[in-house]
């Protein structure tokens, strides 16, 4: 692929990403304060955390899914059809087999857990309303999981714009879902199926599109294979153990919050970290654009494209972060009252935490971006897992010292010492090593599951 046509889908992705970006702020920004006044401050927090600590379950692809992005992205640099369809099925045999296997244990040990106390409610949020939350949000994950290798499919044959899109109308529908429960008066379970089932079902529909559009991807037993399942599993430890940590680090503040302090008091935290995210806006569009075209860009050892590609992104996400950062220490406290109202007005530390941790994470994103490319992810999966387990454990104490602003300063503090600073050395070695190649190489080979492609590579 020219550079021209690689920038051209990145640029697709991109658009793609910000419509679909747009779309779910604006679904966030029209749910989230309905969700609020309709279910409480309290109740609201048992769906935050539920909503968060469910990611965790994400994991259970055990890193297979990102694997499988570079996987596709180099059959689809050396046209490699067979390849394609020999990883994707396998992928799909093993996140399906681990999201059942998962269903099956969740089902049979569901009654054991005090689920009111886990969540530190009180007598005002009933039971029936939590324990149903809970399943529901855990049935949604654990079919989610095999339907988004979509997402992985469409990134490695840089095509993601069409997932965008089925996402923009998962979450227009989720709106819609949430309304329509609200009108009706359901309860807290029903409507979180209404809402939040929407996205599921828009990533079941991008999957079954794509398999429609390139039927060379529809699985066939005969490509199944334990040594390709090996082998992702192999490769996807160190994607698992990134996921693991990055779980901990974005999805246990809730938890820790209201199991501290109280569901009531997760609604300042959990809307002010959504804020954040909402400025975090390029580093979450370029990843999954980034990613696979810098993999191609490998396949073909254009290793100038990638340097000189990293250098302009980095620049621009750290401009753009920091600027974001200062809005939201200046007027994201007035921003969150007027949207939420005033239970959800987080204090000027928290703000000023959040924002400082918009401008870290924006250059550990990109860094990260590169890393997982090239497949340099292993030290970095060690050094993420001990800032994670860090981060769980200042989290904890700081709470207990300083209330919800104690759960991002763990965060930060975590990451500045054990994360910043061994990644980015991580990246100057790679940077002076591999990426120092040069220009393209022509007229070489390679081989992959038995078919030789020979020419411009």
């Amino acid at each position: 692929m020219s550079h021209t046509g690689r920038c051209r889908r990145i640029v697709g992705a991109m658009l793609s990403g910000v419509a679909a970006r747009l779309v779910t702020s604006l679904a966030t920004l029209i749910a989230l304060p309905l969700a609020l006044r309709y279910l409480g401050a309290e109740r609201y927090g048992v769906w935050a955390t539920v909503t968060t600590t469910a990611v965790w379950m994400n994991l259970l692809d055990l890193g297979v899914a990102n694997t499988l992005t570079n996987h596709i992205s180099r059959a689809y640099a050396l046209d490699d059809k067979q390849a394609a369809r020999h990883w994707f099925t396998n992928a799909l045999v093993v996140t399906a087999g681990m999201s059942i296997l998962a269903g099956m244990a969740f089902v049979s040990l569901f009654g054991t857990f005090h689920w009111r106390r886990l969540f530190n409610v009180t007598a005002h949020v009933s039971s029936l309303d939590v324990k149903g939350t809970v399943f529901a949000a855990v049935l949604l994950v654990l079919l989610g999981i095999p339907c988004s290798l979509a997402a992985k499919l469409l990134a490695g044959y840089q095509e993601l714009s069409r997932y965008n899109y089925a996402m923009c109308v998962g979450a227009a529908a989720s709106v819609v879902g949430l309304g329509l429960g609200m009108e009706m008066h359901v309860s807290m379970p029903v409507l979180f199926m209404m809402s939040s089932g929407c996205i599921t079902g828009g990533s079941l529909a991008a999957l079954l599109a794509t398999l429609w559009q390139k039927r060379w991807l529809i699985p066939r037993v005969s490509n199944i294979g334990t040594c390709a399942m090996r082998e992702l599993l192999k490769s996807g430890w160190a994607f698992f153990l990134l996921q693991a940590s990055a779980v901990v680090v974005f999805s246990s503040d809730n938890l820790v919050v209201s199991h501290y302090l109280g569901a009531a008091e997760v609604t300042p935290y959990s809307v002010t970290w959504r804020l954040a995210s909402v400025a975090a806006l390029l580093q979450s569009l370029l990843f999954p654009a980034l990613w696979p075209a810098y993999a191609e860009a490998r396949a073909r050892r254009d290793y100038c494209w990638i340097r000189r590609t990293f250098r302009s992104t980095l620049k621009g996400v750290v401009v753009l972060n920091a600027t974001c950062a200062v809005t939201l220490i200046g007027y994201g406290r007035s921003a969150i009252r007027w949207w939420a109202g005033p239970t959800a007005v987080p204090t000027q530390k928290l703000a000023v935490a959040m924002a400082l941790w918009i401008v870290i994470s924006g250059v550990m994103t990109m860094e990260s971006c590169l890393l997982a490319a090239l497949e340099r992810v292993r030290e970095q999966a060690i050094l993420s897992a001990a800032a994670a387990a860090l981060n769980l454990g200042l989290s904890i104490l700081l709470v207990q010292r300083v209330g919800s602003l104690g759960a991002i300063l763990g965060t930060i503090v975590s990451y500045i010492v054990v994360l910043v600073i061994p990644q980015t050395m991580i990246v100057r070695r790679v940077w002076r090593g591999e990426l120092a190649a040069g220009n393209p190489v022509t007229g070489g080979s390679i081989t992959v599951t038995g078919r030789q492609v020979t020419g411009i590579i």
